[in-house]
Parts: C-alpha cells; sequence; structure tokens
C-alpha cells in the first residue's frame, strides 16, 4: 500500500507540472495542443470553430484543476465571442493570455493557435501555484470583428477592480511563437514595463537571446495595457505566412514552441514562487 501511494503521488505530481524549477517546456507538447487548434480549420471570432477551440482549452484548464469560468461578449456584427479563463486559487499576481481566433481563409495555426499551445503547456507546470489566471481569448483579429479594440482582452480587463489591478505582477500576451528568426519581448511603452522587463529577464537566465520591440498595439497586450493592466507581448518574428493560408501546422517549430514557454515560465515563477 505505501508503494502505491507513492506512485499516487508521483503520478499526481508529474501530471500537475510541479517538478521543479529545472522542469523544461517540450515544444512537442505545445505543438500538440497547437495542432488540435489549428486542424478545426478556420476560427473566426463569433463562429463555430472558435467555440470548439474553446471547449478544447475549458477541458484541459478543468483536467488540470483550474476554476474555469467562460466570459462571453457581443460583436459588433452581434454574434457572441468568449474566453476561457482558468484561475488558480488567491489573488491575481500573473496573467497568461493567448487568442484563439483567427482571420478567414487560413488554419490560423502560429497567428494563434501557437500560443495557445504555448498557454496550456505552461498552465501545466503552474496549476500548483496560487495566483495565476491563463486565459484563451476570443476577438482578438481586429480586422475579422471591425471593431478598434482587441475585444477579449478588453472583457477579460473589465472584470478586475482597480485594486487587483494593482497586484498584478506579470501580464502578457502569447501570440505568434512558433516560427521566425528573432524573439521579441514587445510593448506599448518606448522603453519595457515591469512585466516586460520580467520576460526579457527570464529569457536572459536560460540564455535566450531576446530583444525589446515596441509596438503600436497589435496583440491583446494592447487592451491589458490601456485597461490599467501593463503587458507586455512575447512573439517569434517575422512570418511570412501571416494571416495567409500557408499559415498551417506543419510549419510550427517545436524549438521556438520551447523556448518562448521557457521564458513565459520562468517569469511567472519569479513571481509566484
Amino acid at each position: 500500500m505505501r508503494r502505491l501511494i507513492g506512485v499516487t503521488i508521483v503520478s499526481t505530481l508529474l501530471v500537475l507540472g510541479t517538478a521543479g524549477p529545472a522542469a523544461a517546456i517540450p515544444g512537442p507538447e505545445a505543438k500538440e495542443w497547437a495542432a488540435k487548434i489549428a486542424r478545426l480549420g478556420q476560427r473566426p471570432a463569433g463562429g463555430l470553430n472558435e467555440r470548439r477551440a474553446g471547449e478544447i482549452v475549458r477541458r484541459r484548464l478543468a483536467t488540470l484543476g483550474y476554476d474555469v469560468t467562460i466570459q462571453r461578449f457581443r460583436l459588433p456584427n452581434g454574434r457572441m465571442s468568449r474566453n476561457v479563463v482558468g484561475r488558480t486559487s488567491g489573488p491575481v499576481r500573473v496573467i497568461i493570455v493567448a487568442h484563439m481566433d483567427g482571420v478567414h481563409g487560413t488554419q490560423a495555426a502560429n497567428d494563434n493557435a501557437s500560443g495557445v499551445g504555448v498557454m496550456l503547456t505552461v498552465a501545466r507546470f503552474l496549476a500548483g501555484e496560487d495566483g495565476v489566471l491563463v486565459a484563451a481569448m476570443g476577438a482578438e483579429e481586429r480586422m475579422v470583428t471591425g471593431s478598434s479594440w482587441h475585444l477579449g482582452s478588453r472583457r477579460l480587463t473589465s472584470g478586475f477592480s482597480a485594486a487587483q489591478k494593482a497586484g498584478v505582477r506579470l501580464a502578457l500576451s502569447v501570440d505568434m511563437v512558433g516560427f521566425g528568426t528573432t524573439l521579441n519581448i514587445r510593448g506599448l511603452e518606448s522603453s519595457p514595463n515591469h512585466s516586460a522587463r520580467r520576460l526579457l529577464n527570464s529569457a536572459r537566465a536560460r540564455d535566450i537571446r531576446a530583444s525589446y520591440l515596441r509596438d503600436t498595439g497589435q496583440s491583446d497586450h494592447d487592451d491589458l495595457t490601456r485597461g490599467g493592466i501593463p503587458a507586455a507581448w512575447i512573439e517569434w518574428r517575422w512570418d511570412t505566412c501571416w494571416h495567409q493560408p500557408c499559415d498551417r501546422i506543419d510549419r510550427l517549430r517545436p524549438n521556438k514552441l520551447r523556448d518562448a514557454g521557457r521564458v513565459v515560465l520562468g517569469a511567472a515563477r519569479a513571481v509566484v514562487q
């Protein structure tokens, strides 16, 4: 009986991803989750496949032990989109999001099944920590919704009080992390905010070359930041298949997913442990 209990405890720890700071993000696992999303096909905001992607995420986060809620919100065309939000116990200190919708005419594998795959893999390692919020976002693609906002992150941010926003120590969007030659940590500010600095420090500690690149708000970090939660975006650049039919799952590189995941996990653990 004692041996059986020991085996059960070890197995549970492995499932929850609490193997310790040295645990490495497995790139093939992240690609497998990305493939489950990408192979649904086109995922425009408010469509059936966006909902199906959300259900994949919901089931996985629930299996990992997260408290999962669905945030529904209306699009300018009258359809409904949703965020799938998983939380651990305690006040939120870390927010990790990745949008699950895509543009028309493509699998949207890199933009952004890749980010969802990395988010779900990182979520496995953080499931035993307090203060973690991970989310698959709807309606990020403004060229589909016609909105000037990234509507999923706008909806998520609106649910935080001023005090809760002040308690967040790391907020980031994982977006387009499966292909490219340059790893950028991006933000709205001319110099890195505290979330971007944590990501850059994590990359440096792992001998992963990353540089800061200012942008005008092309991912979910935009509305988090403008909503009072200074956030950053991690992205591998550049992908010539961005928003094109060639953005397919076979192009995603497990080593790119792995390194992005290592940077995100390292930054998160520096906050929650």
